[in-house]
């Protein structure tokens, strides 16, 4: 569970800090493929902590973050995510380019054709998202 916390972490964290600007621009091209981000990731988190989750004793459960507690908290937890990165990146006149939106588009894809076992040994290691790895 801690791997895919990682893995959540590591995309949140350049989603909410590259929110940004493309004939279709960066930032229109990442509103775009937003919603797939967010359906991949969740339904990703959810299907491979489910196991884990279900045997977190019920006194504790009140601990799990709320956005690993179902899909649409999930989503809206990355809804909000998303809109305090494209106000940070304004207030910060930061740009996001292309490349960076292409490597998180990239992470993505490779997201949604693995599985769980990915997440099992430590650190997940996925196939297509080196790129978002080096752009942190």
């Amino acid at each position: 569970m801690k791997s895919i916390v990682r893995l959540l972490m590591l995309v949140a964290t350049f989603a909410v800090i590259q929110c940004g600007k493309s004939s279709q621009s960066p930032e229109e091209k990442l509103v775009e493929i937003l919603p797939k981000f967010q359906n991949v990731l969740c339904s990703k988190m959810m299907e491979c902590s489910k196991a884990e989750m279900a045997q977190i004793p019920e006194q504790y459960r009140s601990m799990i973050p709320p956005f690993m507690q179902s899909q649409e908290k999930c989503v809206g937890f990355f809804n909000q995510k998303f809109e305090e990165g494209k106000k940070q990146r304004q207030e910060e006149k930061r740009e996001i380019t292309m490349e960076e939106v292409n490597a998180f588009e990239s992470c993505i894809n490779a997201l949604d054709k693995t599985n769980c076992s990915a997440f099992k040994d430590g650190k997940p290691s996925i196939p297509g998202c080196e790129a978002l790895e080096s752009l942190k």
